[in-house]
Order: structure tokens, then sequence, then C-alpha cells
């Protein structure tokens, strides 16, 4: 089967980690999802969206719109960050440098204090992706998600460890297209050079 990903647009409340944090998204933030949106094919079957209004709300919006069944599947919600929850990305550099390096480094190692376990999120996530093949093999299907959700999949996509997710760009309104085959994922789109951080 054929899933294409859509990242939610910018959010209100500025540079904070926000993981399952649920805020709504700027006006830009549905501009930047209608953009990513027009990078895809569409002709899809079905519309998968994580319970946060981030992606729900745009998720609601065009199952209206295009009258194609939607599936909320909590699975799909962004990575727990525990402490960080709320707090300013430039805050948590700047007081706990070396928790966020030892994150960045090795994910499934060290995370933040009382957040989701790494192999935690990437057992929901994919085990959720996985499902989705269990319908129907043929099937195209809009995901809706997080930037964590989608750098995880394409992560998974390339066969790479953890850490370079790290290396991966997914801003906002970011879309991707993945196939799903006996439970393997590939790339369909962008090629890799438009997501991952040129060394």
């Amino acid at each position: 089967m054929q899933i294409d990903l859509l990242r939610h647009g910018e959010c209100e409340g500025g540079q904070i980690f926000r993981g399952h944090t649920d805020v709504a998204l700027t006006e830009h933030g549905w501009q930047q999802m209608n953009a990513g949106l027009e990078q895809l094919t569409a002709n899809w079957q079905s519309i998968v969206s994580s319970p946060l209004q981030r992606c729900r709300l745009f998720a609601e919006q065009l199952s209206s719109k295009t009258q194609l069944p939607l599936t909320i599947e909590p699975a799909f919600k962004e990575i727990n960050y525990g402490e960080w929850e709320g707090q300013l990305i430039e805050s948590v550099w700047r007081d706990r440098e070396e928790q966020v390096l030892a994150w960045s480094r090795d994910p499934e190692k060290n995370g933040p204090p009382d957040g989701e376990a790494f192999h935690h999120f990437r057992e929901r996530v994919l085990n959720a992706v996985l499902s989705l093949a269990k319908h129907d093999q043929k099937e195209k299907t809009l995901l809706i998600t997080h930037g964590g959700v989608i750098k995880l999949l394409l992560s998974i996509a390339n066969q790479q460890p953890p850490a370079w997710m790290m290396q991966l760009k997914a801003g906002y309104g970011f879309s991707a297209s993945l196939s799903l085959k006996q439970g393997q994922l590939s790339v369909l789109y962008p090629q890799e050079s438009d997501y991952v951080y040129s060394s």
C-alpha cells in the first residue's frame, strides 16, 4: 500500500517542545499544510490522523471536503517529551545541554526526563503503520501526523538507526510518500537530499 505523510503546520506558542501538548495551528500553519498537500498526488481511499488538534482539525476539514473516511489514531501522536513538554527549545538547550546532546546522539538510551521511552514510541508508531496494511494492501492512505513520527518512519524506510532521525528535516507542512510492502517501508517521494541535512 501507499502511505502519504503530511506534517502539521506552524502552531501557537512559539518554538517549544510540543510532544503531547495540544495546541492550535496558526493561520500560517493552515497555509503550510495546504501547500504540503499540493505536493502529493491525492486519490486516497482514506485519511488517518493523530488526535492532537494541530493534525486532527485539518484532517476533519479535509475529510468533510473530500468525503473520505477519517480514522483518528492515538498511536500517531508525537513522542511525549516529559519534563521538556511546553518548554522553549532554546531554554532547554541552554539549561540542559548535556541531556539534549545525549538524547540527540542516542535516543534509544537517552531521553527527556519522565518522557516516553524511544523503544515504546517506535513500537507504537510502527505497529499502527503495519495495521493499516491489514485492511487493504492496495489502498492509498493519507496520514496526518507529527515531525517525530515522520522522521521515525523515514529512518525505518532507509534502514537507518534512531540517531539518524536527528539529521532529517521535515518542516511544517512537510509531505512525503511511502510504500509498505510485506511489512517493509520504502520512500517513494521526495528524494533523500530533500529531507537529509547535508554535512
